[in-house]
């Protein structure tokens, strides 16, 4: 056999050509293989995979390592959410239809009641005061304007989910160092969740898979995962008891909430004004 590269003579078992250096080829063109050189040409083929197994089975570890100095043991924190996010995108993509049925799970109530009252038909409604059909019709535009939410949050996520992972990433660093605020400062806070958040990304695929397969609702187990997995690896990284892990991340929780509140009103509001406009 000889070297496709150079036509040197190779023995065997060779695995690379003594004459150019050149790997040899025996097998076809496979997505694996592909995936393999992918890995190969960023320069983390191994790295990855020593990120991702730590990250599931000792997570403070790797986060501990990689802020001490360890950088050449484990992939670059972004790259690795990158990567996740990257997945996750084109399998959401693959299965829009089922992905935004799976997002309607959430808060079915709601949203059917939502619906319920933004289609009403007040031209129907009889003996009322002009004060009280003010009132319906400004909660009929309000629910209007949460479901053009609801529907255009859907959309983007579904469009620019990697983009939006990123976008969120300085957002839960910034409810980490509120929450356990020492001894890591801002930036140790945003490679601490740029890990976590890159590893629940496998865990929300394969969730999200199972409840195509199996039942919408399968989806909510992923929610359980991150709040469990984050719940674990800041008590580890902190050392922290039990007890104390839980008190913090009902913290964590609260403060996350707070910070959400305004910008949930904001969207409200533009949903609303965005309705209004397109009613005149």
């Amino acid at each position: 056999m000889n070297c496709k590269n150079c036509n040197e003579i190779l023995e065997i078992d060779a695995h690379f050509c003594d004459n150019c250096g050149a790997k040899v080829i025996k097998n076809r063109i496979s997505l694996r293989f592909l995936l393999g050189e992918l890995f190969a040409s960023m320069g983390f083929e191994s790295l990855y995979f020593t990120t991702l197994k730590g990250m599931f089975f000792t997570p403070h570890g790797v986060i501990k390592e990689y802020l001490e100095g360890v950088r050449k043991r484990y992939v670059n924190p972004f790259a690795y959410l990158a990567l996740g996010a990257a997945l996750a995108l084109i399998i959401f993509n693959y299965f829009s239809e089922d992905y935004l049925k799976v997002q309607a799970t959430f808060n079915k109530d709601q949203i059917e009641e939502l619906k319920k009252t933004a289609n009403n038909d007040l031209s129907t409604i009889k003996n009322i005061t002009e004060k009280d059909f003010i009132k319906l019709k400004g909660k009929q535009e309000s629910a209007k304007a949460q479901l053009n939410f609801i529907e255009s949050w859907s959309q983007f996520l579904l469009r620019y989910f990697n983009l939006a992972a990123f976008l969120f990433l300085p957002f839960y660093a910034l409810v980490s160092k509120l929450t356990y605020y020492k001894p890591h400062n801002y930036g140790e806070h945003i490679v601490i969740n740029a890990y976590i958040q890159g590893t629940t990304m496998y865990v929300t695929i394969i969730c999200f898979l199972l409840s195509i397969v199996i039942h919408p609702r399968f989806f909510s187990i992923s929610i359980v995962f991150v709040i469990l997995y984050y719940l674990y690896t800041l008590g580890k990284i902190y050392s922290y008891s039990f007890k104390k892990s839980v008190i913090k991340f009902f913290k964590f929780i609260g403060v996350l909430l707070l910070l959400l509140i305004p910008i949930m009103v904001i969207g409200v509001i533009i949903g609303i004004i965005i309705a209004v406009k397109n009613n005149l």
